[in-house]
């Protein structure tokens, strides 16, 4: 498993049907919902998000939910980043928020 570490915390999930980088910055959630912040490779022009957005800030709600339920965690999701033409399947963002969120909180135990 890789993830790196800067303001975000990163992990890239593929499969065959789908791909998905997941990039969480953890603070306190805004009053008005996470911040999206949309992620361009250097030559592209395109920052037209092609799936469903809410959905995927969902997940990454939930996975990060799950880990704290798990490990008695506190962690909020301030801001993420997503890449506009990134195809992610259904739970795909989910899974990969859980994993980051799990070893952030490893880190700090």
């Amino acid at each position: 498993m890789s993830i790196s570490e800067s303001t975000y915390y990163r992990r890239q999930h593929v499969t065959g049907h789908g791909c998905v980088l997941v990039s969480i910055k953890f603070g306190v959630t805004p009053d008005n919902g996470v911040l999206v912040v949309k992620r361009l490779g250097l030559n592209q022009d395109d920052a037209q998000i092609q799936f469903d957005v809410e959905r995927h800030k969902e997940e990454i709600i939930e996975g990060v939910q799950e880990a704290n339920n798990k490990y008695g965690g506190v962690l909020q999701v301030q801001e993420i980043e997503v890449v506009p033409n990134d195809y992610p399947k259904e739970g795909q963002a989910r899974y990969a928020a859980f994993q980051i969120a799990e070893h952030v909180l490893g880190k700090n135990i």
